[in-house]
């Protein structure tokens, strides 16, 4: 497209998905939604937003040096943002006007031993990871904690060998019993410098991962077993009762607290069916068994409501970059009632994110965390129950109502039964008596 444009980080938003009434945006609707799509900027000469893969959108910089055309990658959206790209687009022309070629600095910069595992994260990975991830920080800091003898060493000079040690390190202090050497937590440690590793490779920073030859790590004690388990568990039906309850007595617990707080400018609730998202998203996460991670990213447009089907169908946030397929997940009739009122209450919305923060965005954080304790706190569970608990009961309630596992597996967000079968198959056999009638259905007898 030979028109150039003031890339912003709407613009690549429309681009891409559509859905804003701006009349000069009209001519890049969908332009970055085939393959080296690309849109210029007109305020930096060279400097263009392209899509560069089935799921990556990159800035670059194009440039001539020495009579040869150029160009840089300068970061993906919306792991850097376009004012952050242009400011490196405005450092490359420089670097070009003074005779540099910044692909030469780049390689520089990829041989130099000052690119260490530590600059990496407090630099590249940190800024792709905060923009791609609510639980960024959390995952930055397992690294840093998890491997404090690696910080200093450059990402290239980090090995198998390296890995190794580590490995036995950890399962050391795993077979001991220590205390912060669960199976979960060293797989959990592994994976996210996995990840790591991964992004360096892809962005030319080292040219293969340490992993690449590294055994899978195992954990098949009959204690793990029994510990994972446990995990995996499942509420009664008086606890199923006393949840629905204790979420109902939060939504007025905050519609209180906002009447009270009225006189400071708090928004009048009269005629809202809900005093915030807290109670929807908990409907979502108890009668559909989702992830987190996939009711802050739903959109309206994942919802379908229509006389001939019902359901949320969506890439899922966990798989995405694997399965590039949409999941088709029915909806209870608690999951569609609610969401017909959740949008009246938000002004009908045609296109955004279900759950919006104050600017329209993604919501990010732990947006439950305080409304979990609340809930467990008033429905008197223990406090070390999790909120991930709720997909395993809707899970586990699933089987022992007898409800194929291949359905199930769609029903959750799998492609196959695999994991169903290794981890709740010591209820395929138990409760089917009680459990005669479907979910939504039996707690509703229940309740009567």
């Amino acid at each position: 497209m030979g028109k150039q444009i003031k890339i912003t980080d709407g613009l690549i938003r429309f681009a891409l998905k559509g859905g804003n009434d701006k009349p000069e945006w009209e001519q890049y609707e969908d332009t970055l939604v085939p393959k080296f799509g690309a849109i210029s900027d007109s305020e930096v000469k060279g400097f263009k937003v392209i899509k560069s893969g089935a799921d990556t959108v990159s800035f670059r910089y194009y440039y001539r040096i020495n009579g040869q055309r150029k160009n840089i990658t300068l970061g993906l959206f919306p792991a850097i943002t376009t004012t952050q790209a242009r400011q490196l687009a405005k450092d490359k022309s420089l670097e070009v006007a003074l005779g540099e070629n910044p692909l030469d600095k780049k390689q520089t910069k990829r041989a130099s031993t000052e690119n260490t595992l530590q600059a990496y994260i407090d630099h590249d990975y940190g800024l792709y990871m905060r923009g791609r991830a609510s639980t960024a920080d959390k995952y930055l800091n397992i690294i840093e904690n998890g491997f404090p003898e690696l910080l200093k060493k450059p990402l290239a000079d980090i090995t198998k060998t390296d890995l190794v040690k580590w490995v036995q390190c950890q399962m050391k202090q795993h077979c001991d019993g220590v205390k912060g050497f669960a199976s979960a937590t060293i797989q959990q440690r592994h994976s996210t410098l996995k990840s790591l590793m991964s992004h360096a490779v892809r962005n030319d920073v080292i040219e293969r991962s340490p992993f690449d030859k590294l055994d899978k790590l195992e954990f098949s004690t009959t204690v793990e077993a029994t510990e994972q388990q446990e995990k995996r568990t499942y509420l009664t039906l008086d606890q199923q009762a006393a949840l629905l309850a204790s979420i109902d007595n939060y939504d007025n617990h905050v519609r209180a607290g906002i009447f009270n707080s009225r006189v400071n400018g708090a928004p009048n609730l009269t005629g809202n069916t809900y005093a915030s998202y807290h109670k929807p998203m908990m409907i979502l996460l108890y009668y559909m068994g989702l992830r987190m991670g996939d009711v802050v990213t739903l959109e309206w447009a994942h919802v379908i409501d229509t006389p001939f089907t019902c359901s949320i169908t969506k890439v899922l946030q966990k798989t995405r970059r694997k399965i590039k397929k949409p999941f088709v997940m029915p909806m209870p009739e608690p999951v569609k009632v609610m969401l017909k009122e959740w949008r009246k209450q938000q002004g009908s919305p045609k296109r955004g994110f279900v759950f919006p923060d104050a600017n329209g965005e993604q919501l990010y954080g732990t947006p439950l965390v305080m409304c979990w304790k609340w809930v467990k706190r008033d429905a008197g569970f223990h406090e070390e129950l999790q909120m991930y608990s709720l997909r395993h009961n809707f899970t586990s309630w699933l089987i022992m109502n007898n409800v194929p596992l291949s359905v199930i597996a769609g029903m959750i967000g799998h492609t196959s039964t695999d994991m169903i079968n290794r981890n709740y198959g010591h209820l395929i056999k138990g409760a089917t008596d009680t459990a005669s009638k479907g979910f939504v259905e039996l707690l509703g007898k229940k309740q009567a």
